[in-house]
This record gives C-alpha cells, sequence and structure tokens, in this order.
C-alpha cells in the first residue's frame, strides 16, 4: 500500500517483525530526509522502517541511524535494479585550509568580524552573517571576497573596486551591523543564518552555558548559500576540563536530531551535547526529536535578535 511520508515515496508492508514501511529518499539532498522519516515512522507505529536511496547517502545515513535511540531502521543502497545493505560511511573532515589563507584572519578580526572555518573555506562573520569569504585568485593566491551571498559579492567588486581589502570589510561589516542587531526592524539581513547568530552570541559569552570557552566548529559539508537554515557547532570546556559540544538550532529543523548526533561523532563521540535553541523554538516537537539523540540536554535561550526573555540559557 502507497503511503504519504515527508519528502519521500514509500509502501506499508509486513515482515516477520510486523508493520514495515519502506521509503525511498532521493532528491537534491536524501540525507536530510531521515529526521522527519523518523518521526513519520513513529507516528505511523511503524514496526520496521527499511529507507532505500542512492549508495553515497546510504552510507551518511546508516551512519546517523547508528547514533540514534530509534527501533528497527535498515538503510539500503541502490545498486542498479538491486539493493544492498549500507555500511556506514566515513564522515567528511573539512580540509586544512592552508597557512596563507588563515593569515587573513588577522585582517577579519580587525573590522569587527569572527574569522570561521565554513569546512573548506574561511569566512568572515558578523553575528553569524557571513559578510565575506576567502577565495584564491587565478594565481592561487589567497583573495578576500566582500558580500552576504553570491550575488552581493559580484556587486561589490563592480561597484566598490578600488576600496582596499579592510576598508571594504568594515564597510560590510557597518553595512550589516545596523540590521543585525537587538531591536532592529525587521529585515532580510537579520533573518537570515539565525542559529548562527545564536551561536556567535554564544562564542562571545559561553559562560550563558556554564562553559569557559567556546569555539566554532566547521559544518558537517561544504555549504554553497547563506539562505536556509541547518544546524552549526561548537565545541567548548567546563571549568574541569570537560569536553561540551554544543549545536545550535533555529524554528523547526525535522533533520536537527540526525545532524547533532553527527556533529558530536565528529568532535568527540565522548562529549557532553547541549542543543541550543531560542525560547520561542523550544516546541514539544524538539524535545521529541532531541530525546532520539542518547546523553543530550535541550536548552533554550533569549535569542540575540531581542525576542523576549531573559539573557540565560535554561
Amino acid at each position: 500500500m502507497l503511503c504519504e511520508a515527508p519528502g519521500q515515496a514509500g509502501g506499508f508492508g509486513l515482515s516477520d517483525r510486523g508493520r514495515a514501511a519502506y521509503l525511498l529518499f532521493e532528491g537534491e539532498r536524501p540525507v536530510a530526509f531521515l529526521g522527519p522519516a523518523l518521526r513519520w515512522a513513529a507516528r505511523e507505529s511503524v514496526d520496521q522502517l527499511v529507507i532505500l536511496t542512492d549508495a553515497v547517502s546510504a552510507g551518511v545515513l546508516a551512519r546517523r541511524v547508528g547514533l540514534l535511540a530509534v527501533g528497527s531502521v535498515e538503510v539500503r543502497s541502490i545498486v542498479g535494479t538491486l539493493t544492498a545493505p549500507a555500511a556506514p560511511s566515513e564522515r567528511l573532515i573539512p580540509p586544512d585550509l592552508g597557512a596563507d589563507i588563515w593569515a587573513l584572519a588577522g585582517l577579519i578580526n580587525e573590522s569587527g568580524a569572527r574569522p570561521v572555518n565554513d569546512h573548506g573555506r574561511l569566512v568572515a562573520e558578523w553575528a553569524g552573517l557571513e559578510v565575506a569569504r576567502v577565495s584564491r585568485d587565478e594565481q592561487g593566491r589567497p583573495l578576500i571576497e566582500v558580500g552576504v551571498g553570491q550575488a552581493d559579492r559580484e556587486l561589490h567588486q563592480l561597484v566598490h573596486s578600488g576600496l582596499s581589502p579592510d576598508a571594504a570589510l568594515r564597510r560590510a561589516v557597518a553595512a550589516v551591523a545596523v540590521h543585525r542587531r537587538a531591536g532592529a526592524r525587521p529585515h532580510p539581513l537579520n533573518r537570515l543564518a539565525r542559529e548562527r547568530w545564536l551561536r556567535s552570541a554564544l562564542l562571545d559569552q559561553p559562560a550563558l552555558l556554564g562553559l569557559t570557552e567556546l569555539y566554532a566548529e566547521p559544518p558537517l559539508e561544504p555549504r554553497s548559500t547563506v539562505l536556509g537554515h541547518r544546524p552549526v557547532a561548537a565545541k567548548g570546556r567546563t571549568a574541569d576540563g570537560s569536553v561540551v559540544v554544543v549545536v545550535c538550532s533555529s524554528g523547526v529543523d525535522l533533520d536537527l536530531a540526525p545532524q547533532a548526533a553527527d556533529y558530536r561523532d565528529r568532535v568527540d563521540p565522548a562529549a557532553r551535547l547541549l542543543v541550543v535553541v531560542p525560547h520561542a523554538d523550544h516546541y514539544p516537537i524538539t524535545e521529541e526529536l532531541v530525546g532520539l539523540i542518547p546523553d543530550t540536554e535541550l536548552r533554550s535561550m533569549a535569542p540575540p535578535w531581542g525576542d523576549p526573555g531573559d539573557d540565560s540559557a535554561q
């Protein structure tokens, strides 16, 4: 019998373990369907969930399933007209940026922005929003491209090509800072990348989580755009030296649990995991999702964009 599941085609069947569901994950990012599928399977009282997808996605999904406290879930990769059990794949390790790229971190700091390793790329963030990125020119030399998004970077190069890199970066930071602050009027610049804004506030004040230090972690995979939102992570320590992995999210992200578990597994599998959301996004569904991750605590906090609430994580 055909069924309707979030983002997938699938069907029900009967197996020796009871009611089974078979779901096909396909599209641009099949791995993003895992969280919604797990919640759907729980709501439908599925005894066995079988996920079918391409070989690359299957390896990632098999790894993430193994990190969660879920029932009977099998991931199978499609090979031609057949399927085979998927083995967990190795995590994507962020590539080394190179000493010449990191040398520009000082200039980024001087502008008031924060240099962040964005999985193979050095970016400059102001309150979590990318205002510039470092690439290489045709001769392979590091080059700062200023702007929020590809179109803005291209426009900036046309209009402000005569500015020095430090002057251009300072101008970009000043333009974003007007809108990306507590109490600012609604504007596209203060609606983007709110999970990164949340992380930025915690990087500035790790004591809000009872931590003595906190450093941004690269995303799980390369990011091509500032649009959309995906959980972001940081690694911190308590006063006694214990490692804590912090994952920040905003809104309702049904794939939060698999990604948060994957972050901890990459950074330090033995670390305590804190998932942090704004007060307004502390929904029962978020608690349900975070509950899939063993040894994890959900915290909420007043967001830096100024929604009601106090300034402490709860």
